[in-house]
């Protein structure tokens, strides 16, 4: 569960802060299936930074899983952040000298305990989205659907029960939008929290719940967080 009550960014701006989230109250239960839309500047991403404790409210809580964020250290949220969360992001972040494999294995090569068999894991997970044939090419060798799952796959290989994605289709054709967005719908049918930030409309009507943002406050929401189950997103308008 994740559930952000009150919550204001405000960042320092000369003699005019800037306040890039203005008392967001939202409730996510497990399972989630949630589009964050919205004009440039309106919040999406701070929300999303927010969300996946990359960055702190400056009031207000948000809590994961029933723990007040603002009680754990930067260490816990970072151990936080590799256990509870994967992120995606429009400019895929891999490493061009690094392949396939190597890019998905980045998470194991920094993290102070990795499981023994990480390398068969990561190929597992480029298995899952289609691409264990192509583990050994370089980034600049893959399209880029084909970089874009390599993201995902590199997101999923801590088995993180929440999966981010910032804009995931932003720089690819459609037929690849199209693949990456079913992808992502099925790890929410398998049983992940999926949000996904984005401009495309027909993106955010496949998600299960659309909340839209202006001028860093939720202005519209829409739709059921859990399909078939009682729980729905809640929010303060």
């Amino acid at each position: 569960m994740l559930r952000l009550e009150k919550v204001f960014r405000v960042y320092a701006s000369g003699d005019h802060p800037i306040e890039a989230l203005r008392q967001i109250s939202l409730e996510l239960p497990p399972r989630s299936f949630l589009a964050v839309q919205g004009k440039s500047g309106s919040g999406k991403s701070t929300l999303l930074n927010i969300l996946g404790c990359l960055d702190r409210p400056t009031s207000g809580t948000y809590c994961v899983d029933g723990q007040n964020t603002e009680d754990i250290s930067d260490d816990g949220l970072a151990a936080l952040r590799s256990q509870k969360f994967g992120f995606i992001f429009q400019s895929f972040n891999l490493l061009n000298r690094f392949n396939a494999l190597e890019n998905v294995m980045l998470p194991y090569i920094y993290s102070p305990d990795p499981p023994a068999d990480y390398k068969a894991i990561a190929h597992q997970m480029l298995e899952r989205v289609g691409l264990g044939s192509r583990s050994q090419h370089l980034p600049g060798e893959l399209s880029g659907g084909q970089q874009q799952r390599v993201a995902i796959a590199r997101a999923l290989v801590n088995s993180p029960d929440v999966i981010l994605a910032d804009e995931p289709t932003g720089a690819l054709d459609s037929q690849s939008s199209r693949e990456i967005v079913d992808l992502l719908a099925q790890l929410n049918i398998e049983g992940k929290t999926v949000i996904i930030v984005t401009h495309d409309g027909e993106i955010a009507a496949q998600c299960s719940s659309v909340v839209t943002l202006a001028d860093g406050q939720v202005v519209d929401l829409r739709g059921t967080l859990v399909p078939d189950q009682d729980p729905k997103v809640v929010a303060t308008l």
